[in-house]
């Protein structure tokens, strides 16, 4: 809803004669960070996958930095999803002579 009045305030002051440039702007950058997010979530998945196999087969050490891995992964993973919870998601329309 956000957008159409953003494209109606665009469109009035386009038409406005004392008006020399509208730029507008819909910069969204929440769908990327939820992507990297899901990708990191994914990574600490495997790695904490790889750090049960190397425990079962008595690799402690491999297991211990599996799951150092898989801890930085998710700590990747929660801030990304904290920058989309924080991007904003709205239209901006700058306007300039």
């Amino acid at each position: 809803m956000r957008t159409v009045y953003a494209i109606g305030i665009a469109a009035f002051l386009a038409a406005s004669p004392a008006m020399a440039q509208v730029v507008i702007n819909t910069d969204n950058d929440s769908a990327r960070h939820d992507m990297r997010a899901q990708q990191d979530r994914s990574m600490a998945n495997q790695d904490q996958a790889q750090a049960q196999r190397d425990a079962a087969v008595g690799n402690y050490r491999g297991a211990a930095q599996e799951q150092r891995d898989a801890m930085h992964e998710e700590r990747a993973a929660n801030q990304q999803t904290r920058d989309a919870n924080s991007d904003d998601k709205g239209v901006s329309v700058q306007i300039g002579h």
